[in-house]
């Protein structure tokens, strides 16, 4: 987490994200937004939500195309979501006092 500027009590919306999105809902948590600035939030609800397409989403995928298919849309999309939230997250900064 501290890779993307983030506390590890951010890991687990984003786990949870990866499975279901409603996994989301864990960054609502006082204790959790309790922590985070607004960026922070903005940043981990970006990687949580983009990260990984939803288990359900994934397993159709593979089943309408193919495993090796599904298999390298989701590598393309967790490392466009990886560069995409590094520059969120550090490219933010820049710009906001937090």
């Amino acid at each position: 987490m501290g890779l993307f500027n983030l506390p590890p009590d951010a890991a687990l919306p984003i786990i949870l994200a990866s499975i279901r999105k409603d996994g989301l809902l864990l960054f609502a948590e006082p204790k959790t937004i309790g922590l985070l600035s607004p960026l922070q939030i903005l940043t981990g609800v970006y990687l949580a939500g983009v990260l990984l397409p939803c288990l359900v989403t994934a397993l159709t995928i593979a089943r309408e195309q193919s495993f090796k298919f599904a298999i390298q849309l989701m590598l393309r999309q967790s490392i466009a979501a990886i560069l995409f939230t590094l520059v969120l997250a550090w490219g933010g900064r820049l710009f906001l006092i937090v």
